[in-house]
């Protein structure tokens, strides 16, 4: 099964192309949009999504958003002692959940990744997010361009 991700710098969504249009998956919350954020609690434990936008109220300094902006680059995100991240790796856990979520959603297992990138995104930062699917267990198979449409094509 292959779905379409757009990996956004604020929100990011899942769908997949049924009966001629792109239908958009909610995620396990019931929501089209998953907030692009990650957070690590004092036990160690990821958050992914609204858990993680919401602690970022509370708990700014273990919590990371806009975290798209940094792809292919080499700074680091320190959301608790000892553990740093990348921006791939903070990309790859949203897309981990997105790829649960789908296959929650779907009751089959999602083996290929369309995700979009921005227009502007140079080679480094494509590779970035090429690297942040395969860090998701789920292979990219393309890291297409984002365009103003009003549909969402998957291939």
């Amino acid at each position: 099964m292959i779905v379409g991700i757009d990996l956004g710098t604020t929100n990011s969504a899942v769908a997949i192309w049924r009966e001629g249009r792109a239908e958009l998956i909610p995620n396990s919350l019931g929501a089209r949009l998953t907030p692009s954020a990650v957070s690590v609690d004092e036990d160690g434990q990821l958050l992914v999504g609204l858990a993680a936008r919401e602690r970022q109220v509370t708990h700014p300094e273990r919590t990371a958003t806009a975290f798209k902006r940094l792809m292919g680059t080499e700074r680091t995100l320190q959301l608790a002692p000892g553990q740093a991240f990348r921006a791939e790796e903070l990309s790859a856990l949203v897309l981990r959940s997105l790829k649960a979520d789908a296959e929650a959603f779907l009751g089959a297992e999602v083996r290929e990744a369309v995700i979009t990138v921005p227009a502007y995104f140079n080679d480094r930062q494509r590779k970035a997010t090429r690297r942040a699917g395969e860090l998701a267990a789920s292979k990219s198979s393309d890291c297409s361009m984002s365009r103003p449409l009003p549909h969402w094509p998957l291939a």
